[in-house]
Order: C-alpha cells, then sequence, then structure tokens
C-alpha cells in the first residue's frame, strides 16, 4: 500500500473510532488531528472537510461490511452456519456495542434527521446486510416473503438490542438477547 493510501486510511480510522464513540458533532477536527499525530494540512491535503472524512468514513464501512459479508460466506458451507457466524460476531463485539452502540446505527441516528447523504450512506450499509440475511434465508427454503421478513426481523432486532443494552450498559443483558436471535435461523 502507497504512503498515501496509508495516510488516507489512518485518518479514517481515527475518525471512524472517534465518531462512533463521541459522535460526529461531538469530535472536532483537532480530535482527528490530536488522535491520528498528523498535521492538520496533511489531513485537509486528504480531505477538505470533517464531512468529507465522514463520507470516507462511510465508504469504509460500506467496503468492511461487504468483506466481512464475503468471509462468512467463504468460511461456512451453508446458509444457518453463516447466519450463526454473523449472529457471534456481534458477540465478539459485545463490550463495544454494548458501550458505544451500533457504529452505523449511531451514526444512522446522530446524522440521518437532518443529512440525506448521510442517510442514504447509512441505508446502503444497512441493506448490505439486510439483503445477505434475506439471500440465507432463501437459501434455508423461506418463501421470498418470508426471507425478507426474517431478515428485517433479525436486523432490527440486533439493532433494538444494541440500543437497550448501550443505555443499560449491560453485556449480560447484549449476550443473552443476541443469542437469542439464534431462533430465528429454523423455527417458521
Amino acid at each position: 500500500m502507497k504512503q498515501g493510501e496509508q495516510t488516507r486510511n489512518k485518518i479514517l480510522k481515527s475518525a471512524g473510532k472517534l465518531f462512533y464513540q463521541h459522535g460526529f458533532h461531538q469530535t472536532a477536527f483537532s480530535d482527528i488531528v490530536h488522535d491520528t499525530g498528523l498535521s492538520k494540512g496533511n489531513i485537509t491535503y486528504h480531505f477538505k472537510s470533517k464531512e468529507d472524512i465522514l463520507n470516507g468514513v462511510f465508504e469504509q464501512r460500506i467496503e468492511n461490511t461487504h468483506a466481512s459479508l464475503t468471509n462468512l460466506d467463504k468460511k461456512y458451507p451453508d446458509a444457518a452456519l453463516r447466519i450463526e457466524g454473523f449472529i457471534d460476531s456481534l458477540l465478539k463485539g459485545k463490550s463495544e456495542l454494548t458501550r458505544y452502540g451500533c457504529r452505523n446505527g449511531s451514526l444512522a441516528y446522530e446524522l440521518g434527521k437532518s443529512n440525506n447523504k448521510t442517510r442514504e450512506l447509512s441505508r446502503q450499509v444497512f441493506d448490505l446486510t439486510r439483503h445477505w440475511l434475506k439471500k440465507q434465508f432463501l437459501a434455508l427454503g423461506f418463501s421470498t416473503e418470508q426471507a425478507g421478513d426474517r431478515a428485517m426481523e433479525l436486523f432490527t432486532r440486533g439493532q433494538g438490542i444494541c440500543v437497550i443494552s448501550q443505555v443499560y450498559s449491560d453485556e449480560k443483558l447484549f449476550e443473552h438477547e443476541v443469542t437469542q436471535l439464534k431462533t430465528l435461523i429454523h423455527n417458521p
């Protein structure tokens, strides 16, 4: 990877973490400068504004979500195991999810009310996951309508679990509720 790409990725990683942990509006440009250890000029060479960084963060999240789902497709031989792997990945992130909520859901909630571009980028991240889940339920033999409903149920329950567990700051609640999502795999 070229130096410029490394610097750009470092900025996006830092900004993504800060936006997630503190919120977009609570993160100052100077926070990104401090966290990366780069000069303001170096950052503005790659991104003209904090909004440009935000767009880059979303683009990176879209790429990362696609890569994660592709890895699940490669790792597990059947749809049930892929969905279980997806659910297990939530459990692996329980400390972070319980403390800060969902990376994408948090930004979507914070910015989606006032920024149509952010709402569209959030939708792209969410749709990748939702459509992937639907594809898995179709492979399990659910009808198109049932697969879509089941995918949306799993997705929205997961988002809700992140919100409630973050509010209560309760990893045990998170773990219990996420584990319950596995009942959606086979039960009609």
